[in-house]
This record gives C-alpha cells, sequence and structure tokens, in this order.
C-alpha cells in the first residue's frame, strides 16, 4: 500500500481529492447509520480523525513544517476533545460526529483513546521516518492498545468496568435509533408505502430485530472494532495530511490494488482461530475472535486489492458486484425471514484471496503475458 519511501522522498504523490473527499464523508458520517452506530465504540469520528490529522501536523512541524498549521489543528482537536455537551441525549444527529457528553464513563473512555492513538501515532511517526505506513499504523496500534490495557489495569473496575461502560452505551444508542425508525415509520408518507407494498413493513420490522441483536456482538467485538475504526482514522489522516501539507512525513498511500503487508501476520489470524475454536482456550474464547476479527479484515482488504488488481484497477466493476450482492441479500431476506449482510458473498471471497496471497501471490501468478 505504500511506495518506497526513496522515491516518495523525491517526489511525493499527493494525489486528488475525489476519492479521498468521499471516504472522508462516508467516515464522518457513519454514526448517522444506525446499524454502524452500535458497532462504532468511538461514535465521535470527526473527533478520531482530527486528533490524527493534528498528531501529523505536529510531526510536520519537526521535520520542518510550518508551525501555524500545527497550531491550528492542535487547536481544532481540542475544541473538539473539550467541547461540552450536557447529556449523551443532548447530543443530536447532527452533532454525534463530535459531540461527547462531558461527565459520563463513555466520554472518559472516548477522549483517553483518541488522545492516546494521536499521540501514539506522533511517536511512531517520529522515530520512523521511512518506514511505509501499514507497519507505522500496525506499531501504533500495537503500542496505543498496550498503553490503554496498562491504564485498564490500574483503574478501579478494570476491565469489568470498561465492558459495561460500553454495554451501556450500545443500548442508549440501540434505544435512540430504534426510536427514530420508529417516528419514520408513523409518517403519512411511509404509511403509504407500506401500504401499497406490505415487503417493505417485512424489511423494517427485520431491520429494527437485528438492530436489537447487533449490541450483543458488538459488545464482545469492542477491542477489534475499535482497532478498525482507529485504523481507518489513520489511514483518512495520512492522506489529508499530505494533500494539506507540503513537508512529507513518509511514503504517501499508495493504491488499493498494490496492498499487501508482512506475510508474518499470518500467524494473527491462525493464533485467533485457535484459540477461538479450541476447548482449551475456552477461558480466552472472547479475546480470540477479537483477534480473529482484526486480522482477518486486513485480509479482507487484501483481498479486496487483488479483486482490484483483476479488474484492472475499474472501481465500476466492484461497485457493480457489491450492488448486485445487496440485491441477493434483500431478495433472499425477504424469503428467508431475516436479514443477512449484502456484502458477505464478497467479504468471503476476498479473504480467501488474500489468505491465500500470503503463500501463493495471486498477482505474480497472474502477470499479463507480454509479446
Amino acid at each position: 500500500m505504500s511506495e518506497p519511501a526513496a522515491t516518495v522522498a523525491a517526489a511525493p504523490r499527493k494525489g486528488g481529492w475525489r476519492r479521498l473527499a468521499l471516504a472522508t464523508v462516508v467516515f464522518l458520517a457513519v454514526p448517522l447509520i444506525p446499524q454502524l452506530r452500535v458497532m462504532l465504540p468511538i461514535e465521535q469520528t470527526a473527533m478520531l480523525l482530527v486528533a490524527v490529522i493534528a498528531s501529523c501536523m505536529i510531526v510536520g512541524w519537526r521535520q520542518g513544517g510550518k508551525a501555524s498549521l500545527a497550531i491550528l489543528w492542535v487547536l481544532l482537536a481540542a475544541v473538539l476533545l473539550a467541547w461540552p455537551v450536557a447529556s449523551p441525549g443532548d447530543a443530536g444527529s447532527g452533532a454525534r460526529g463530535w459531540a461527547v457528553a462531558g461527565s459520563n464513563s463513555y466520554a472518559t473512555l472516548a477522549r483517553g483513546w483518541t488522545l492516546i492513538l494521536a499521540a501514539s501515532f506522533g511517536l511512531v511517526g517520529l522515530f520512523g521516518t521511512t518506514r511505509p505506513f501499514i507497519a507505522r499504523a500496525l506499531s501504533t496500534l500495537a503500542v496505543a492498545a498496550g498503553l490503554a490495557f496498562v491504564l485498564i489495569l490500574v483503574s478501579p473496575g478494570g476491565p469489568t468496568r470498561v465492558a459495561g461502560t460500553m454495554a451501556v452505551e450500545y443500548g442508549r444508542r440501540n434505544d435512540e435509533s430504534i426510536a427514530q425508525i420508529r417516528v419514520g415509520a408513523s409518517t403519512e408518507p411511509w404509511k403509504r408505502r407500506v401500504d401499497s407494498s406490505p415487503a417493505i413493513q417485512r424489511l423494517n420490522d427485520m431491520a429494527e430485530d437485528q438492530l436489537r441483536d447487533i449490541p450483543r456482538w458488538s459488545s464482545l467485538l469492542v477491542p477489534a472494532v475499535l482497532a478498525l475504526e482507529s485504523l481507518v482514522a489513520l489511514v483518512l489522516g495520512w492522506s489529508l495530511y499530505h494533500r494539506l501539507n507540503r513537508t512529507p512525513i513518509g511514503p504517501p498511500l499508495g493504491q488499493l490494488r498494490d496492498f499487501r503487508f508482512n506475510d508474518q501476520l499470518v500467524w494473527g489470524v491462525a493464533v485467533g482461530a485457535s484459540i477461538y475454536l479450541l476447548p482449551a482456550f475456552a477461558e480466552a474464547k472472547n479475546a480470540g475472535l477479537n483477534i480473529l476479527v482484526f486480522f482477518g479484515s486486513l485480509y479482507v482488504v487484501r483481498g479486496l486489492g487483488i479483486l482490484s488488481w483483476i479488474s484492472k484497477g475499474r472501481v465500476g466493476r466492484l461497485v457493480f458486484a457489491m450492488v448486485g450482492s445487496f440485491v441477493v441479500a434483500v431478495i433472499l431476506a425477504d424469503a428467508l425471514g431475516f436479514l443477512i449482510s449484502p456484502l458477505f458473498p464478497i467479504a468471503a471471497l476476498a479473504f480467501a484471496l488474500g489468505l491465500g496471497d500470503t503463500w501463493l501471490d495471486w498477482r505474480a501468478m497472474i502477470q499479463p503475458k507480454t509479446v
């Protein structure tokens, strides 16, 4: 996913804004989607992203960049971290991505992780200027997770208190989302649609049932999903920095089709699957599941890169496949009576390709022949 550092130092490639702007908007809009809102550990995605950019700006300033940019982004991050909200319910849908209630336990966790992640990314950036992005990001997550784990152990209540806090937070978000769905379903336009097509009401009921079930799993997967959410924030923050600042702090991101990482990470999948599946590790089953989900997701992205390489970088083909998968999922949901993930078939294929790439190197095997 990264280019050689020497090449970047000579001529940094910044790229265009269109795809990056779209990805940023999607990341910031995730808290507005009910199903995803009850899965994200940190609902304030804007706060997370701005803190990462501020960290990059400080590293850039230390390497000769403008101090004014660093000061500006640090102040913006401080404002988002300290923005006062009287209670969770006072933060409306428009403020979900950045406003944090000032006095509850979740606010402490959200702000604490944001500061730890940004500080870890800055430290890794200062001491590893030639390392590719994916190596920096994974090192950042390892450092941040280690620091957070130590702080949790020495805090009152320890991991049990954190788990309870997140369970309460997910329940609050779930109740708000279900209430909003019911308010929308009570409007006249929606009632007319239901009268004309009863299948719409069945899908709406299934969506509400699914929404009630999601917190049960999201509460178990807080570490894995938090790491993945933070990784996305690091990717976007890194890319935005290289658009906003002329001082490079490392290799900019390459294309998805070229994405790969150290093949030794396959042991993460192996260890996670072993802990989760083997009866001997029953007490650590939840830890194994989180390890498996995190490293498995990395291989899904690697598999998507291979699919992008096979499709010669034409994103339209991937989008068409995702839309087709969504249509099939909706049809199956109506026939079976329960919702399935519309992206599950593509994710399963991408995981198989990404994991197999560890040994087979698909992109080298399917190189086009030259005459």
